[in-house]
């Protein structure tokens, strides 16, 4: 199933790199070209490397009948509509932005659509290392036990950028995360336990094994030879 989403996303993100995508007009008129200069071979390796997670956003987005833009600041595709998974914030996947719409102006949606296009190269990173689903994966264990500002992608992306109060550093731990602790540290406990039974079970099934027919080969049908 893994490899069918990658494949149907790669090749729908292929399918619109062929068609324009119309530039981004946020509040306030067009926005401006700031991205300029030779190729960008760093801009380059994110998009390839996220290619199948945004084309399953592309995906989901003409689905949904969202206008996708392309802001031409972060080189960086946008998607607004009103049925965005996570409700009223925004989405980032991979090398596009999923939101509900913006009531901000051109300058803060400018800055916006920076932070998130900072997270492309999270996504970049951690789909070499570990596959698509592993920046998805990362950050939702992250934001588990540091929500919010305490959010190292959210931190590294720029707190100010994406509209984020500074509330602290530290982890949260409420009632779900002792919970969370307490789970794993069962698991670490019981799992050599666990593994030992196995194992004992294994042997003493092997050990009463009866011997197989033919191992005297004197016998037939009950009698020796001699009888």
């Amino acid at each position: 199933m893994g490899l069918v989403i990658i494949a149907v996303g790669a090749a729908w993100r292929l399918a619109v790199a062929t068609e324009h995508t119309p530039a981004c007009s946020p509040p306030g008129g067009a926005q401006a070209a700031t991205r300029s200069g030779p190729f960008d071979v760093s801009l380059l390796a994110q998009q390839a490397a996220t290619w199948p997670e945004t084309g399953m956003g592309l995906l989901y987005s003409r689905a949904s009948d969202a206008r996708v833009c392309l802001s031409r600041a972060a080189d960086f595709y946008v998607a607004v509509h009103a049925h965005n998974p996570a409700g009223a914030k925004a989405t980032n996947l991979g090398d596009i932005l999923l939101t509900p719409g913006f009531t901000i102006s051109k300058e803060q949606l400018r800055t916006l659509i920076g932070h998130e296009a900072r997270h492309r190269a999270q996504w970049a990173v951690l789909t070499v290392i570990g596959g698509p689903l592993a920046f998805p994966v990362a950050y939702a264990i992250d934001n588990f036990f540091f929500p919010g500002s305490r959010n190292h992608f959210e931190r590294l992306a720029g707190l100010e950028s994406g509209g984020y109060t500074h509330v602290g550093t530290g982890p949260v731990l409420g009632p779900a995360q002792l919970a969370a602790f307490g789970a794993v540290a069962a698991i670490i406990v019981v799992a050599p336990f666990a593994a030992r039974h196995r194992r004992a079970s294994a042997r003493s099934r092997s050990g009463a094994s009866p011997p197989s027919a033919g191992t005297d080969r004197r016998t037939a049908g009950g009698l020796t030879c001699d009888e």
